[in-house]
């Protein structure tokens, strides 16, 4: 048995001091870490899901719902809307004038998400709606780059398709059924296949858990977190993303996981957190269990279980720099 699990830890749990400029690089980013890491930094989406393998720009544009609070607009989940196709069809025939002036007849279409060659949007600085996800729009909507005036047009375009939309008959007929109405767009994603990049510590890994069901539309890899169950085989290497679990949820996957390495179904489990830019890693064997440390650890404790928890665990560990979020 040779089997080893790679597992990026929780935020909260990696006790983080070494930059002040994490919030910084967390809203300069384009998409969540785990998108980062799958795609590269420029999150290229739109030429991973496009039908048409070429060397042109293109872009995602998202159906969503922006939910009105009392003085700010959030961003919710758009797989909570669930848009069957002729729903679609309906809403982008009422606004078919508006798209083609913005941004032209060439476009792939599927139920919640429509494709353009990117041309001058190419250099908006956008997010994925994953990154803004329940926040509010303000910081996460496009920014101009090397072109001045360019996220002012896309707001335009936004805005004219919201005025459609606002009583639309799919929407009234959403609302009467109690769903959230389809009322804004969402651009996102831009780029071409060679600004396809994902992170060499993945390209190894047999297979990948995430608790986002990012789906294989990303990865054929990806699959849920709640499905996770060791491989009993040698040679392989499950990564899991973790990073937001809750801490009652981090310490039970703690506890079965380490559980595994002393029962042998893992040869190592590495453990990793992210800082800033940089990537760091602790390794966990078996016989990890049978060092002094340990011993230590559970000296005058009434607790008799080998497997300490994360929280008396964490406090002692030796985080080693392993890579660079940069570096593929």
């Amino acid at each position: 048995m040779n089997n080893q699990l790679s597992v990026l830890v929780p935020f909260f749990s990696t006790n983080t001091s070494d930059t002040s400029e994490e919030d910084d690089i967390f809203y300069e980013d384009k998409g969540t870490l785990e998108e980062i890491l799958l795609l590269g930094s420029k999150v290229p989406f739109a030429p991973l899901i496009s039908k048409q393998k070429d060397h042109i720009p293109k872009i995602c544009i998202e159906l969503v719902h922006l939910h009105a609070t009392r003085d700010h607009l959030v961003l919710l989940d758009p797989r909570l809307l669930n848009i069957q196709e002729s729903e679609e069809l309906a809403l982008r025939e009422s606004v078919q004038e508006t798209i083609s002036h913005f941004l032209g007849s060439d476009g792939e279409f599927s139920s919640n998400r429509w494709m353009f060659p990117a041309n001058d949007f190419k250099d908006l600085n956008t997010h994925t709606p994953s990154q803004a996800n329940g926040l509010n729009i303000d910081i996460w909507m496009p920014k101009d780059t090397t072109s001045p005036g360019l996220a002012k047009q896309w707001r335009k375009l936004q805005n004219e398709i919201q005025m459609i939309w606002h009583d639309h008959p799919i929407n009234e007929a959403r609302l009467h059924r109690g769903e959230l109405s389809i009322n804004s767009v969402w651009i996102y994603g831009q780029g071409t296949t060679a600004d396809i990049n994902q992170h060499s510590m993945l390209k190894s890994v047999n297979r990948i858990f995430s608790n986002h069901h990012l789906g294989n539309t990303l990865d054929h890899r990806i699959q849920s977190l709640s499905d996770f169950v060791p491989l009993i085989e040698n040679e392989n290497h499950d990564f899991v993303f973790a990073q937001d679990l809750s801490s009652f949820e981090w310490e039970q996957h703690w506890n079965s996981w380490t559980q595994d390495l002393m029962n042998e179904n893992f040869v190592k489990i590495q453990l990793l957190k992210v800082s800033g830019k940089d990537i760091y890693e602790h390794n966990l064997t078996a016989q990890s269990f049978k060092t002094n440390f340990f011993t230590k650890l559970f000296q005058n404790k009434n607790n008799h279980s080998k497997i300490p928890s994360w929280q008396d665990y964490s406090k002692n560990i030796r985080w080693n720099l392993t890579g660079s979020m940069e570096c593929n």
